[in-house]
């Protein structure tokens, strides 16, 4: 199989994993990951490990944008972006259901443990998650640019304990009377 990035470099047998054999470039160092090698190697797995919250990356990722044709089907490769602190885009293909994997990103994955996850980046659940957290982070900047950082923190301390209050529609109530 010719490599999906670089076109002309081809990808050899190797195992990724104990008992992930995947196809990696030599040149790009990218890797395809059949769906059924993925399945039978999520089965062996076990248990999926709990994902780490903060990590220090030390491995170099080269995500390219590029569209990928699927070399089992050959159809476009969708781009799925991962997330949880990774800053990169996964490519799957819609037929096969086969991954690529630039260059670091599965050693980025495994650093979080999200190397037995990447099923679930493709689900919208996943995606949807993300799209909320974006807005959400939009949403906390406009707040924080319209109030200043200093009164938007005290507003959020405000927010938190108006919310866990036992007399909470009471308060608003008030807060929303005009006298």
């Amino acid at each position: 199989m010719k490599c999906l990035v670089c076109r002309t470099a081809r990808c050899e047998p190797v195992q990724l994993e104990e008992d992930l054999a995947v196809l990696s470039c030599v040149a790009c160092g990218g890797h395809w990951i059949s769906c059924e090698n993925y399945s039978a190697w999520l089965e062996k797995h076990g248990e999926t490990l709990p994902e780490r919250e903060s990590v220090e990356l030390e491995v170099e990722l080269n995500d390219v944008h590029a569209a990928k044709i699927c070399p089992d089907c050959e159809k476009i490769l969708l781009k799925y972006r991962v997330g949880h602190g990774l800053d990169f885009f996964v490519d799957r293909c819609p037929g096969c259901g086969g991954i690529w994997l630039d260059k670091g990103e599965w050693e980025a994955l495994q650093a979080k443990n999200l190397h037995d996850e990447i099923h679930k980046v493709f689900s919208a659940p996943w995606q949807n998650r993300l799209r909320d957290d974006d807005m959400r982070e939009k949403l906390e900047q406009v707040y924080a640019d319209r109030f200043g950082h200093e009164t938007y923190e005290k507003l959020r301390e405000i927010r938190e304990w108006i919310r866990e209050h036992p007399q909470k529609r009471a308060i608003l109530a008030f807060l929303d009377d005009d006298e």
